[in-house]
């Protein structure tokens, strides 16, 4: 997608619309850019994106989720940018999972990012709300810790954004993470699956619709955006991060070396899975009731939540959260002149 420039002098590539030395070659724009352009470059195809899908509009209030990584922190410095002109609010919420001296410098990194933006974040830790980490809940289930994340964020955040009546929850999504997902789930013929992948999610009864800005920005663009404007960041992975030998990782490579031969290959895929959501989206089967303990939208009696923290806690823990996220969210609204509200 754009290839990083190290080297300097006499030979250095110069930047295709100032002269000055260029930082990266965008090949599939035939362009080769300074940092001042790049920057620009990505704000204008995010500003862009957001056009193309009607991911924001004025008035609304976007709930951005920030891990500390570098993709959600470009996204929300782009957005908080963007709130001024465009006319919508931009609320932060960051969820501190418990594991250990990573959790405790993302955290520190989302709030110093936070701080310097001026944006209110609301701070949710796992183990105030449920009595138990990450690990341990992981541990307690008897699932993989990647897999019971992913179900306890997508609660939490839902629940705040419910709270804070946030019109969309922005995501840090960027197009190396969607699309070996989108044709791992077609090979498997779970079409329904790719209705989710695309740069939104609609809002239903119960769920707060999801925007992905960087639907059509790669993993390096973002990389080299947040490296440029020197955002805080956590360095580290996380521990629980499995790296190689799975079908995305090697979808991952595949799509790389095609966008190697026909630069812009993988915007054109992504858009032309945008184009076909809703088609998609029509292959999702399945009654959508209410769970019975704390109402979340659900294909079954029970929530994913509710279910697993009734296995591994000994009762269902989703209106008990909710009801403690209830508490954060009116503490945020007294406080607003303060930038961060904690439980």
């Amino acid at each position: 997608m754009a290839d990083h420039l190290a080297r300097g002098g006499r030979g250095a590539l110069r930047c295709s619309l100032c002269g000055e030395p260029a930082v990266t070659v965008v090949r599939y724009a035939k362009l080769r850019l300074c940092r001042k352009h790049f920057v620009e470059f990505i704000k204008r195809r995010i500003a862009k994106a957001i056009e193309r899908y009607t991911l924001i509009r004025s008035g609304w209030r976007v709930l951005v989720a920030v891990s500390g990584g570098k993709d959600s922190s470009v996204v929300l410095q782009i957005l908080s940018d963007m709130s001024k002109q465009l006319g919508f609010e931009v609320i932060a919420v960051h969820i501190d999972l418990g594991i250990g001296e990573y959790s405790r410098k993302a955290r520190e990194v989302v709030e110093k990012l936070c701080r310097l933006l001026g944006v209110p974040l609301v701070v949710l830790e796992l183990r105030d709300l449920v009595g138990a980490s990450l690990p341990e809940l992981a541990a307690r289930s008897r699932r993989p810790t990647c897999s019971v994340c992913g179900l306890v964020k997508r609660y939490l955040i839902n629940s705040v954004a419910l709270e804070l009546k946030a019109d969309v929850v922005a995501l840090g999504h960027h197009m190396d993470d969607l699309l070996p997902y989108v044709v791992k789930n077609f090979i498997l013929q779970n079409l329904g699956e790719i209705g989710k992948l695309g740069p939104r999610t609609e809002s239903g009864e119960g769920l707060v619709g999801r925007i992905r800005p960087l639907y059509e920005v790669s993993e390096r663009e973002a990389a080299l955006y947040a490296q440029i404007q020197g955002l805080p960041v956590v360095e580290e992975s996380c521990p629980y991060t499995v790296r190689g030998g799975s079908v995305e990782e090697e979808v991952r490579r595949f799509l790389n070396s095609i966008e190697e031969r026909g630069p812009g290959t993988k915007i054109a895929f992504a858009r032309a899975i945008a184009r076909n959501v809703s088609f998609y989206r029509s292959k999702l089967g399945g009654q959508i009731g209410r769970c019975r303990y704390c109402g979340t939208p659900t294909s079954s009696d029970v929530c994913a939540f509710c279910r697993l923290t009734g296995r591994s806690l000994g009762r269902p823990m989703g209106p008990t959260v909710r009801g403690r996220i209830k508490e954060v969210v009116e503490k945020l609204e007294r406080s607003r002149g303060n930038c961060i509200s904690n439980l």
